[in-house]
């Protein structure tokens, strides 16, 4: 909400009426009705992926906890796009995503044990994580904005959920490292934001989480 919309080349405020998601920038053809600049792709990418995520949450859950979803994963997509663009993590997505936790305690969504031990779990394996990468590279490979990002992924999640949400996160981060190293050559000092794999196997096991439990217990009935 602050600062409002803003066109970053001319800095002039977007109204209401020109600031409608995909609308907008259709009507204008990708450009500020001010300064005539081009207006960057990556604002209908993240309006089209949030509205799908909307759409695929209030069909696949109950209206409460598909308002719930919605929310996260709008907040999970937000925070993905600006550590791309800055490699920072707003402390105020992640105070954001806190309260949707916590009114989903309030309301019988989650209870607060797994909500603790599954954020104790989101922040004991990333400070892990970062403990052997500084072990064996003398880097520190994630930052504090990623433990924080797991302390919500994981009480959200649970404890198994965020475990599997890691692994997914790891793996592509490394799938996407190696792409970027055959194409630019390798550089083991080449930064990699990693909120947006963490954000992508978080909202995978959001929707995928209730097989991913019926696979376990069958493996312990085995």
């Amino acid at each position: 909400m602050s600062p409002r919309s803003h066109c970053p080349h001319c800095m002039t405020i977007i109204p209401f009426y020109r600031n409608i998601p995909i609308i907008s920038f259709l009507l204008q053809k990708g450009k500020c009705a001010s300064c005539g600049k081009e207006i960057s792709i990556q604002y209908p990418i993240v309006e089209i992926l949030t509205g799908f995520v909307w759409v695929i949450s209030f069909a696949y859950f109950t209206p409460l906890y598909g308002a719930m979803v919605a929310l996260f994963s709008s907040i999970l997509i937000a925070l993905a796009w600006i550590d791309i663009q800055i490699m920072m993590i707003p402390l105020s997505l992640i105070v954001s995503g806190l309260i949707l936790i916590i009114i989903g305690i309030m309301v019988g969504i989650f209870n607060w044990q797994t909500v603790f031990w599954g954020g104790l779990t989101g922040v004991l394996f990333p400070l892990a994580m970062m403990g052997l990468t500084y072990l064996f590279t003398k880097r520190q490979g994630m930052g504090w904005g990623d433990v924080q990002l797991g302390f919500i992924l994981g009480a959200w999640l649970g404890p198994l959920r965020m475990m599997l949400t890691l692994f997914i996160a790891a793996a592509l981060g490394l799938l996407v490292w190696t792409g970027i190293s055959l194409f630019k050559g390798f550089d083991r000092d080449r930064p990699l934001p990693f909120a947006p794999y963490l954000a992508i196997g978080a909202v995978a096991m959001i929707f995928l989480g209730s097989y991913v439990g019926l696979i376990f217990d069958k493996f312990l009935l085995l």
